[in-house]
């Protein structure tokens, strides 16, 4: 689809926007859904940027989350998720508004739970593996006992040795020291031929965090000796599930994530259990994951239609 042709089979559709938010919780409540990628902020972040909006519409009691890419004059759209909660015949429109827009079979979701993945398939669509995400039991990791505990009580104790170590809450005062941080992170990562995945939207996310509320998403910040060296944010996924959803530490001040990830979970008492991504495919951060002791590994599918 050619520029001038970008936003026909639009028209329906609109931006995530944070007044949202209650109607995509309740929906995710409903749909008892899972995966990180349902964290609300991540989809209005995510949805931000011009190379990759994300816009959404209600079809048969369902919501709809599509991608729109843009490339080289050119456009295409696919589900960024399927319809939660999940509908045959919500889906159903949406390919058929995919094949509409892209002029061909074409259409893609980009993202699948676990959950989701055969109803997607007996719906005609090829599903296949993409990731693993990480659960985490919030009482299990409060309590910290036992021996398959040992190594996360000793890496929390140990960022606490470190000069004066504290947590706080971030605010909109934070964001040119935490900016620093995430600068430091990002070139450290492209340093050692790892991609950043992430940076852009938690640039966003530390600009406009305080346009949400608190359940939703809540920044903490790591000082050691009076000087900012990490930040996290977390926040209702769902109901009862909480979204670990940015950790970002000055790596020369060993187990402040390990830290920030722990006090972090404190603040959501009525919250079970908390997703805490993928290890995106490395294993020193997949080792440090493990250190919470998850209690399931959850996959994550991604699927195009048969042709």
């Amino acid at each position: 689809m050619n520029i001038a042709q970008r936003n026909i089979g639009l028209e329906s559709l609109v931006p995530i926007e944070i007044r949202d938010a209650d109607t995509f919780l309740a929906a995710a409540d409903e749909a008892q859904v899972k995966a990180w990628l349902y964290y609300f902020p991540l989809l209005y972040f995510y949805g931000q940027f011009r190379a990759h909006t994300l816009r959404w519409e209600r079809h048969a009691g369902s919501m709809l989350i599509y991608q729109i890419r843009r490339k080289e004059g050119q456009s295409r759209m696919d589900l960024y998720l399927p319809p939660f909660p999940f509908n045959v015949s919500a889906l159903r429109y949406a390919q058929q508004r995919m094949e509409e827009f892209n002029g061909n079979r074409s259409g893609r979701i980009i993202w699948v739970q676990e959950s989701d993945a055969l109803p997607v398939a007996r719906a005609g669509y090829e599903v296949f593996f993409r990731e693993e995400e990480f659960i985490f039991d919030r009482a299990a990791v409060m309590g910290l006992e036992g021996s398959g505990f040992k190594k996360l009580r000793n890496k929390i104790s140990g960022s606490l040795r470190q000069g004066h170590v504290d947590t706080r809450p971030y605010t909109a005062a934070d964001w040119a020291a935490c900016t620093s941080v995430l600068e430091n992170w990002r070139e450290r990562l492209i340093a050692n031929g790892i991609a950043p995945n992430g940076y852009r939207y938690t640039r966003a996310c530390l600009k406009t965090a305080d346009r949400f509320p608190h359940e939703l998403l809540n920044g903490l910040v790591v000082e050691c000796d009076g000087e900012v060296r990490g930040f996290a944010f977390t926040g209702h996924l769902a109901h009862t599930l909480g979204c670990n959803f940015l950790c970002i530490t000055d790596t020369n001040y060993r187990g402040l994530s390990y830290l920030l990830c722990y006090r972090h979970m404190v603040e959501f008492p009525k919250l079970i259990h908390f997703n805490d991504s993928s290890d995106t495919g490395r294993p020193g951060l997949r080792e440090s994951k493990q250190l919470f002791r998850p209690i399931e590994m959850h996959g994550l599918y991604g699927a195009y239609m048969r042709q």
